[in-house]
């Protein structure tokens, strides 16, 4: 299968995450975590056409979220400054 690769720079990502559960003569026998995730961004829609043609004929897609900022360092976490009263 050919690679499909997309690149979008996003304005807004929410996530919603719920448990679904199988069921068989009224007792749970599986369980799984499911995360709906939407996307917004800025760009003329067709851009994801081959990622949903792909999902469509019944393949997996792997996503890779990235940022420029994950290349610069964290900043050192201090600890609070004690109050007195």
């Amino acid at each position: 299968m050919a690679k499909v690769e997309v690149k979008v720079k996003t304005n807004k990502l929410e996530t919603k995450t719920k448990i679904v559960e199988e069921k068989a003569d009224g007792e749970v026998i599986d369980r799984d975590i499911v995360t709906s995730v939407t996307i917004e961004y800025v760009g003329v829609p067709g851009k994801m056409d081959d990622v949903l043609h792909t999902l469509r004929a019944g393949h997996e897609v792997d996503v890779t979220f990235s940022s420029p900022q994950q290349k610069l360092p964290l900043e050192e976490t201090k600890e609070p400054a004690a109050v007195e009263s």
